[in-house]
């Protein structure tokens, strides 16, 4: 019996132990045949620069975007070449412009908003591909004919620019179609743009006294904790917070190594070795000073002993001839070779040309700094100690304190969306990927997050004695406007109110015909001031009037009503501004709804 369930047992192991094998067999089969490994490859490995939302950004696709948009600033200023920091700028700008776009069209593709084959078909019968536009072979009579752009419709040595034309048609229309729509909002009343017309074009002639409450030196005494917790806790909302993080930020700049240096010299010397036979054809061949390449490197007339000049060059030109090649002077520029051109008689001045030729970051330093950011990168992921492993590595750790995100502004940084968006999505002890910038990169810690609201007394405690102390100096300022007001009132002229108060700094002044958009020297808070005025008397002091951080005294002496019929004239043009503004307004708010609703995954720092 015992047998016969040792048997059965057996069986049994033996069809696991087989089912187990060859399921190890064919997953190893597998692996060999599709060249598989365990190890899990990442985005950017496998050619992909960006997540948004579902969406992958493609190697292919940003460097084709940025080459274009490179190609098209060449053209516009009719140059062969752009510096390395303005290229940098072009593929960031390029960057964010993508990933707005894909944002909108996965929009578009959500509401199922798409152009039908007819359509397309239409839209490139009538509107021809900007290729064609400026192909010439397409103008007669020095213009262009739509004629022979029909005959071609059908040839297919054109079907690679139509097919092209076709996928922009796609992609660009249904992203306008979706930001018209949501952009449609109800037309602003005539009655309302009245009243705001009216508002801006208003003149007053107008006096005012303002008090700024800082001013006020006195400070309160005998102020204990009880009473600091006391006004606390009745002013609570002066003490809101917006959403905050708290970053440990490792910043490595793009800045060229030993070999670039060594690289960049050898094309020095070749320059300097040309530019002593032929220096216009030197300057054409090496220079990367585009104001001046075209000018045999003409910089112009400068005095001997001008402050401008550095003190290598200067030292060089005193016992420099006519027609001498000076250099190569190294600056944090980069590499210069100096021409002297002419001197004048007296030997005071001195015509120059040059050859600048910078130090550049190249790739291989670029994957250099990379790939010891990765190796810091995967330590950092498994270590609570954050600065002590920078330091190892040579990197510099700053701190950035708890900030705002509604700002958008990230200390030692900058704007950056993808960064921010990663702090929305991270949880306290994460670390991020490499961030992109044009001229460094960066990784950052998540030290602290913490939601919109009011914080602890304790953690306000200094700002609940700033605004007690400010609250002091108010209460005192009011009184002294008050004051003032009543000598004013009693006809002391405003002019002479600063020197009758010597101890408090007073802004006054004195306004003829000014509108509410005019600059005005003086006045804080702008458009609490001109809403004042639009409500008080004229012809007498009125106030004080507090806001924020003082108080005004104002004297309204006229006002010039605009004219109805001024405002009719100029309706139908200011209905088109108004809806623009309407719109580009709700187009910046919904933006940010985007970046919630499709949030952005960076990972050119890995790649570029």
């Amino acid at each position: 019996m015992a047998i016969r369930k040792f048997r059965e047992s057996f069986k049994w192991l033996i069809w696991l132990v087989a089912i187990a094998f060859v399921a190890w067999l064919g997953l190893e089969l597998g692996a060999n045949i599709l060249n598989f490994n365990w190890t899990r490859t990442k985005p950017w490995q496998e050619g992909i620069v960006a997540e948004i939302g579902d969406y992958q950004l493609t190697v292919q696709e940003y460097d084709a975007a940025v080459q274009k948009a490179i190609a098209e600033t060449l053209a516009v200023r009719g140059v062969e070449s752009l510096p390395p920091e303005e290229e940098e700028a072009i593929r960031d700008a390029v960057f964010y412009q993508l990933v707005d776009m894909i944002r909108w069209k996965m929009l578009a593709d959500k509401y199922g908003i798409k152009l039908n084959d007819k359509t397309v078909l239409t839209l490139v019968a009538l509107f021809p591909p900007p290729e064609i536009m400026r192909d010439t072979l397409f103008n007669k009579d020095g213009q262009f004919n739509y004629q022979l752009y029909l005959q071609v419709l059908n040839d297919k040595r054109y079907a690679p620019i139509f097919a092209a034309y076709e996928r922009e048609l796609r992609r660009v229309i249904p992203v306008e179609i979706t930001r018209a729509l949501f952009v449609k909002v109800p037309s602003i009343s005539r009655h309302e743009m009245w009243k705001k017309y009216e508002e801006e074009n208003t003149k007053y002639g107008f006096s005012f006294v303002n008090l700024v409450y800082n001013q006020i030196q006195d400070t309160p005494t005998g102020v204990t904790e009880e009473k600091l917790k006391e006004f606390y806790e009745k002013n609570r909302e002066k003490f809101r917070k917006p959403p905050r993080a708290d970053l440990y930020i490792v910043r490595v700049d793009k800045v060229p190594l030993k070999a670039d240096s060594v690289q960049a010299k050898e094309l020095v010397d070749n320059a300097l070795e040309e530019a002593r036979v032929n220096w216009e054809g030197a300057v054409k061949a090496y220079s990367e000073d585009v104001r001046t390449r075209e000018n045999a490197g003409e910089l112009g007339w400068f005095a001997v002993d001008d402050p401008n000049l550095p003190p290598e060059i200067k030292a060089a030109l005193s016992n420099a001839d006519t027609g001498a090649v000076l250099g190569p002077f190294l600056f944090p520029f980069g590499w210069d070779i100096v021409k002297v051109l002419e001197k004048d008689t007296t030997g005071d001045s001195v015509r120059l040309a040059h050859i600048l030729i910078t130090v550049k970051t190249s790739y291989q330093s670029k994957q250099e700094i990379r790939d010891s950011l990765i190796r810091f990168l995967e330590e950092a992921k498994k270590t609570k100690d954050f600065v002590g492993l920078a330091k190892k590595y040579g990197f510099r750790v700053d701190s950035t304190g708890l900030f705002s995100l509604a700002d958008g502004f990230i200390p030692f940084v900058g704007p950056d969306r993808a960064l921010l968006s990663w702090i929305k999505r991270a949880k306290v002890g994460e670390v991020s990927d490499i961030v992109y910038r044009p001229q460094f990169y960066l990784v950052a810690k998540l030290l602290d997050k913490r939601e919109a609201g009011v914080p602890p007394y304790e953690e306000v405690k200094e700002d609940v004695k700033r605004e007690y102390t400010l609250d002091y100096r108010r209460r005192k300022g009011l009184k002294l406007m008050e004051e003032i007001k009543a000598k004013l009132s009693a006809g002391t002229p405003v002019d002479s109110i600063p020197a009758l108060y010597p101890d408090v700094r007073l802004g006054v002044g004195t306004e003829d015909s000014v509108s509410s958009n005019a600059f005005v020297r003086g006045l804080v808070a702008k458009d609490l001031f001109f809403s004042l005025l639009r409500k008080v008397k004229a012809g007498t002091w009125q106030g004080p009037y507090d806001y924020e951080t003082g108080a005004y005294l104002v004297l309204k002496r006229y006002e010039v009503p605009v004219s109805k019929e001024e405002f009719n004239k100029k309706f139908q043009t200011l209905l088109p501004q108004e809806h623009q503004q309407v719109a580009m307004k709700f187009i910046g708010g919904f933006a940010r709804e985007l970046e919630d609703l499709y949030p952005l995954k960076d990972y050119r720092g890995y790649i570029y």
